[in-house]
């Protein structure tokens, strides 16, 4: 009886930590973002995946704009695939670890897609990717408001008190014993702001 209690006392501890383990890998990240520590910050970031999810975001916002009723004609597929072609560059500009933390650090990437016009880094349209544990209420916080995809992934939203389309998404995944971004949702707003920096998209107003 007493080591069926203590094996049960283990598999909870263990369960625990591997819950919560996605969530210190993302701290991990945060505090490596504002280090500016690239080797950290590489470690913690499947880039492939990476690319994917922000070129699928950037060539969706591309497709609502008049810039693409070229492709009216075209199939939803065919339509995001050349969608794609045309973001690629900036999604390319996006992908490495510094430009990473230069979009981290404050909800923008400036090397990338300068400021937009009349914002602040305060102002509400952009927010720094930051996970903090300062209290029990703001752990909790982010804890309930992630969602799980399975054991191996998690998608987890940054602040999560902040409307949607103002929100960093970040989808975490196991790989092997490390926790790692597969996946980054990224603000309308900022969407918006790197279509218009595609080189077939100059003629869209700001």
């Amino acid at each position: 009886m007493v080591w069926t209690l203590r094996i049960t006392v283990l598999l909870f501890i263990a369960w625990l930590a591997f819950l919560i383990s996605p969530f210190i890998a993302l701290y991990d990240l945060s505090q490596a973002v504002e280090a500016k520590d690239v080797g950290r910050v590489t470690e913690r970031v499947n880039f492939r995946a990476l690319r994917t999810s922000l070129s699928q975001q950037i060539a969706g916002a591309y497709l609502q704009t008049p810039a693409a009723k070229e492709f009216g004609e075209l199939d939803r597929r065919a339509a995001t695939n050349a969608g794609a072609l045309i973001v690629n560059p900036i999604v390319e500009k996006l992908v490495t670890p510094e430009a990473l933390i230069d979009l981290l650090e404050d909800g923008w990437p400036q090397g990338v897609s300068g400021r937009p016009r009349g914002t602040s880094a305060n102002d509400g349209a952009a927010q720094p990717f930051k996970v903090g544990f300062d209290s029990l209420s703001q752990a909790w916080r982010l804890f309930i408001t992630s969602e799980g995809q399975g054991f191996r992934s998690v998608t987890i939203p940054l602040p999560p008190d902040l409307e949607k389309d103002k929100q960093f998404r970040v989808t975490m995944r196991l790989s092997g014993f490390t926790w790692r971004v597969t996946g980054l949702e990224i603000p309308q707003a900022l969407r918006r702001q790197l279509v218009r920096r595609a080189p077939s998209a100059a003629a869209i107003p700001e």
